[in-house]
């Protein structure tokens, strides 16, 4: 699987999170720049992680994993997605908290800040997103819980009364219901 499950890359800027929260943040022209930056590098390795998911999907829908391994798998996938979302709600936060109007001058800043939440929130969900196919996967391994499964019959003689024997030792509760 993808190392992406364990690294998340160098998505959020702890530097740029301090510099929206001062009160000149748009004003900045350094500031539009890292953001303009920090929007393309975000977008890229949004890129890289859906590439890598859906390759990590490919990878388990060939491989020889049966249902209660691709249950694990998404269990893995979770995981991962708790840690991320951890990293990144204090950076969907910071944005948040800026995305309100501005003057006619920040206009080009709130758009970069918007299109970070919309990448931090897209992030989180290509993680959902391979969950949720690998458990379809899963389910589709186990096959159709509604088919009906046919018994075949017994070839030969059949004794009954050994059967009985047998299937009442089985299940003593069984044969303490039945002689009441």
């Amino acid at each position: 699987m993808p190392d992406g499950f364990d690294i998340l890359r160098d998505f959020s800027d702890p530097l740029l999170i301090d510099a929206l929260r001062s009160e000149l943040w748009s004003e900045s022209r350094e500031l539009l720049t890292r953001l303009r930056r920090r929007t393309m590098a975000n977008r890229t390795a949004l890129e890289q992680q859906a590439n890598e998911f859906n390759k990590a999907y490919e990878e388990a829908a060939r491989g020889r994993l049966d249902a209660n391994g691709l249950v694990q798998l998404a269990c893995t996938v979770l995981e991962a997605e708790k840690g991320a979302a951890e990293q990144l709600h204090p950076w969907m936060r910071a944005l948040r908290e800026r995305l309100t109007p501005q003057s006619e001058s920040a206009q080009e800043a709130q758009r970069c800040l918007h299109e970070l939440h919309e990448v931090a929130v897209a992030w989180l969900a290509t993680y959902q997103t391979l969950r949720e196919r690998l458990l379809k996967l899963a389910s589709e391994r186990r096959g159709d819980p509604g088919k009906i499964l046919r018994a075949r019959p017994i070839a030969g003689d059949v004794d009954h009364a050994e059967l009985s024997r047998e299937f009442m030792a089985r299940f003593p509760k069984v044969r303490a219901a039945l002689a009441k």
